[in-house]
């Protein structure tokens, strides 16, 4: 469904995912058991389903890209994350909350063993799985595909446009500062309107004063 970049991506988050899982778990000192196992294949599976969720609004996003010179790639990567980024956190939290309650309460008052040993490795890699979506796998694919030549020649376009629009707002800008001191009609009963400037005269109208 998706290009060998973004599945490079995807196993490289795993790696991470797993990397820290089994790192904890070894500072902590438990007992790899079944349930240790388990953990971490059910860690691995919602990792990827995370991180398919950010691409696949990154594939959609970044549809025709190479017909537009709004955003590049990373900007477009950048969209889809805040796309998908309650999502995530929002279903990272409801996970973590009754993993936390075996861990916590389930492992520690009531002290089953299995409990312990399953609900450490989820509620560590859970954390993980959704903070290597966000952070690891949608910047590494960002960064592989920004070295392509068509995303290279995209990046320079959108920069040169923002460029040129940059130099037309200046401009433009520099056009009503010439006329920031012009004054303004007067308003009824003589008063000057809010802005004007009292005193001078141009173009043949009066500065609102009277003399």
């Amino acid at each position: 469904a998706f290009e060998w970049r973004m599945a490079l991506a995807a196993l490289v988050a795993l790696i991470h995912d797993i990397t820290i899982t089994v790192g904890i778990y070894a500072l902590v000192g438990f007992e790899v058991t079944p349930g240790t196992v388990i953990g971490l294949l059910t860690i691995l599976g919602y990792s990827l389903y995370d991180t398919v969720v950010v691409f696949d609004s990154l594939k959609e996003g970044t549809k025709d890209i190479t017909k537009q010179t709004r955003w590049t790639y990373s900007e477009i990567a950048n969209r889809s994350i805040n796309s998908t980024l309650v999502r995530s956190i929002n279903t990272t939290v409801v996970a973590l909350l009754p993993v936390a309650g075996l861990l916590f309460i389930g492992g520690g008052f009531l002290g089953a063993g299995m409990l312990n040993d399953i609900s450490l490795s989820l509620f560590v890699g859970l954390a993980a799985g959704a903070y290597s979506s966000i952070f690891i796998a949608t910047p590494l694919v960002a960064d592989l595909k920004e070295r392509e030549p068509a995303m290279k020649a995209l990046k320079k376009r959108v920069l040169a446009k923002r460029a040129a629009a940059a130099a037309k707002g200046e401009s433009a800008d520099d056009g009503d500062a010439e006329h920031h001191g012009e004054p303004q009609d007067a308003l009824p009963g003589g008063a000057a309107p809010a802005g004007a400037v009292v005193g001078q005269r141009g173009r043949g109208r009066p500065s609102g004063r009277r003399r």
